[in-house]
């Protein structure tokens, strides 16, 4: 295991966190948070949306490990993934200082947040598969190195990073590895969750915008070591899970089996649409995915790519990475918008 301490910036590990009033008491008559104690003007079945909410996110972290079984010590919420992507950055690396390792091509808020924060970034190519290239990704840690941002499913390739060099690379070292599982509903088998009790410096974080149909309500969390969540409570803003957020999560956790069906469907459109863009003269591959989207190379893809924008279908060009110049990323929709994807794609055929 890890001394994860010893992976933090000093002024965090110094920090004196604010202290909110709700962070000393939760029962009582409130008088101490300069709420209005006569109530919301806007009538909800959530009662009491004139008081704040619970800053330790006690009812969400209950209900979240219940449903999958691991302690709710080790459960974090954040105003989707890409808050706990910029929280953990601001714990482990200095500014103008430490860099993070992210393997390309992958979601691009990974960079973003270090830009902003005023980390370097180096970038090691994934594979041939897009899978993890070990032995290039160790020989670019350095002794700045503080971070490394994996995903899996990744995004925009759709495939699945290899579970045993994920272990290899959290084993060998010594900072934080970063493992987005914002796609993982779609082969939950294959979740790292089951390694992280063996792995202190591994960071498991997921989201409710996918599998669970809740982009609108901008909730994702993470599974991590207690020590890593206890530092994430020290630096986030005081009341960043509203009421209503965490009501609407809450409900959705009870009835998680609608999850599974919509996982169900989306798989199964997922089919359909890989049989039906083959039969296009002008897709060249179809990239395996573990994920509710397809990666798609075409002949000429910017073409396409208008040509489905004038028909006001929106798909994502993918032209950021050369090994991805000609590709499409396409969203699986409801039967009803895969159909008039692939008819508007055979007229184009």
């Amino acid at each position: 295991m890890k001394n994860i301490e010893t992976l933090v910036r000093k002024n965090i590990l110094n920090l004196k966190p604010y202290t909110s009033a709700r962070d000393i008491y939760q029962d009582g008559i409130f008088l101490d948070a300069n709420e209005n104690s006569f109530g919301s003007f806007i009538e909800s079945d959530i009662v009491d949306l004139n008081r704040y909410p619970d800053p330790h996110q006690k009812e969400l972290r209950k209900a979240l490990s219940e449903l999958i079984n691991i302690s709710s010590d080790k459960f974090f919420f954040g105003v989707g993934s890409d808050e706990i992507i910029d929280l953990s950055i601001r714990i482990f690396c200095e500014p103008g200082k430490s860099n993070v390792i992210i393997p390309t091509p992958t979601y691009g808020m990974y960079q973003v947040a270090c830009a902003i924060n005023d980390v370097e970034v180096k970038s090691v190519k994934l594979d041939d598969s897009f899978d993890l290239d070990l032995e290039k990704t160790l020989n670019a840690i350095d002794s700045n190195t503080k971070m490394i941002f994996l995903c899996s499913p990744n995004n925009p390739t759709g495939n699945l990073l290899s579970i045993e060099r994920i272990k290899s690379l959290a084993k060998s070292f010594e900072g934080i590895i970063f493992l987005d599982e914002a796609y993982i509903d779609f082969a939950e088998e294959y979740s790292f969750i089951n390694q992280i009790s063996d792995f202190n410096n591994v960071i498991i974080s997921r989201t409710f915008s996918k599998a669970w149909g809740l982009a609108g309500v901008r909730c994702g969390y993470c599974i991590a070591d207690e020590v890593i969540v206890n530092l994430l409570f020290k630096v986030k803003a005081p009341y960043t899970i509203n009421k209503l957020t965490s009501n609407a999560i809450r409900k959705a956790i009870q009835i998680s089996e609608r999850k599974n069906l919509f996982v169900k469907n989306i798989i199964e459109e997922r089919k359909k649409l890989i049989i039906e863009l083959s039969k296009l003269n002008f897709v060249k591959k179809i990239f395996p995915s573990a994920a509710n989207f397809l990666l798609v190379e075409m002949s000429n893809a910017k073409f396409v790519f208008d040509y489905l924008n004038d028909k006001k279908i929106r798909v994502r060009l993918r032209s950021d990475d050369e090994r991805l110049k000609d590709c499409l990323r396409i969203t699986i929709g409801t039967p009803e918008e895969n159909d008039l994807l692939i008819k508007a794609l055979m007229e184009l055929n």
